[in-house]
């Protein structure tokens, strides 16, 4: 953490609590990834592909939480719009997981 304070101090004046702050939030939205022993600790970006997934699953979680179903046919009618080949993407990944359900 010293380290990045130190970059950032270079560029403007900031404290090490507020970068401290910033790395804590960061690694519990998953886009880093705190290691080592306290006060030792070593970050590292998170793989982009868990972040995404992270990213999705959390909004997915929210828009379903928060607008059940309603929430789902707003989703379905944004796919369509944006990109409709992603609509029929969508399908066959749906129909896809219904059937290893039904095999399990």
């Amino acid at each position: 953490m010293k380290s990045v304070h130190q970059a950032i101090s270079q560029k403007r004046p900031v404290s090490i609590n507020t970068v401290a702050t910033v790395m804590n939030r960061l690694v519990s939205q998953k886009i880093l990834v705190r290691g080592g022993s306290v006060r030792h600790y070593v970050y590292k970006i998170a793989p982009a592909e868990s972040v995404l997934k992270a990213r999705a699953m959390e909004s997915v979680e929210t828009l379903i939480s928060e607008f059940g179903e309603s929430g789902l046919v707003h989703f379905v009618d944004a796919i369509d719009e944006l990109d409709p080949e992603a609509l029929a993407k969508l399908e066959a990944i749906v129909r896809a997981r219904t059937q290893e359900k039904s095999h399990q």
